[in-house]
C-alpha cells in the first residue's frame, strides 16, 4: 500500500468515523449519553478535526 492509498483509506475512515459520532451524539439514542461522556466524544472529535487540518496544511506546502 502506497502512502497515498494509505492517506486516502485514513481520511476516509475519519470521515466515517466522524459521520457517525455526530449520529450517535445528536441522534435519538442522544439521551442515554450522559454528558461528560458527551463531552469527552466532542473533545476527541475535535482534537482529530485539528490533526486532520495540520496534516492537510502540510501536504499543501510539500511541492
Amino acid at each position: 500500500m502506497t502512502r497515498k492509498e494509505f492517506d486516502e483509506v485514513t481520511l476516509d475512515l475519519l470521515v466515517a468515523w466522524f459521520l457517525e459520532m455526530y449520529a450517535y451524539i445528536f441522534g435519538s439514542e442522544a439521551q442515554k449519553i450522559e454528558p461528560l461522556q458527551k463531552r469527552q466524544l466532542i473533545a476527541t472529535a475535535q482534537s482529530l478535526l485539528h490533526d486532520v487540518q495540520d496534516y492537510l496544511e502540510r501536504e499543501q506546502k510539500t511541492p
